[in-house]
This record gives structure tokens, sequence and C-alpha cells, in this order.
């Protein structure tokens, strides 16, 4: 019988499985750390956003903040995603930090 092999947390040939060897951050653009590469240690890989925005996950991909916004956010608005730009006004946000919300001002020309 042929022997089961493994690439980090992963059968080699399982196309389910999600690690920094098959690609799970990368994919999406994140960075992937795993501090563990051994086959029983499974689940302890972490996903981080490329700068400027932020977010780490553990065994899962990250959702991003880019200031108050999750990155795919659509219906989110702040400074980064053009709220007082688009209607030609200055906007200003003392702190960009993803965990300082709502503090950001728009300012008539």
């Amino acid at each position: 019988q042929a022997a089961v092999c493994m690439i980090d947390e992963c059968e080699e040939e399982s196309a389910n499985c999600t690690s920094c060897e098959k690609g799970a951050c990368s994919g999406v653009g994140q960075t992937c750390e795993d501090p563990d590469h051994g086959a029983a240690v499974v689940g302890d890989w972490t996903c981080t956003c490329p700068l400027p925005s932020v977010g780490v996950a553990t065994a899962q991909t990250a959702v991003c903040t880019i200031d108050e916004c999750e990155e795919e956010s659509a219906n989110c608005t702040s400074c980064e995603k053009g709220a007082c730009s688009s209607v030609g006004q200055t906007c200003e946000d003392p702190d960009h930090g993803a965990a300082v919300v709502g503090d950001w001002t728009c300012t008539c020309p």
C-alpha cells in the first residue's frame, strides 16, 4: 500500500486542505507564517495583511482593513475610500489606525 505523503499540514494530494504550503494566504496577497511545519501540528499558521492594511487571522485568511474600512467593502466611508474627495471636499483623519473609526471629517473648499 502506498504511503500518505504530507506537506506541512496537508495530505500531498488533498484539494480541500489549507496551509501556507497550499497558498492559503498568498492566493489573496497575504503573508503566511507557520511556526511549526510538522504534520502533527495543524491549524497554527497565520495570514497577515500587506501594508498599509492591517489584519491577522489564525488558520484562515485575514480580514484586512485600510484606515476604517475592510479592504473589500464597497459600503464603507472614510478618507481612504474617497468620502470627501468624491464631492470636492478635503478629508481629515487624525488617526488612520483601523481601531479608531468615525474620527474623520469633511471640510468644504
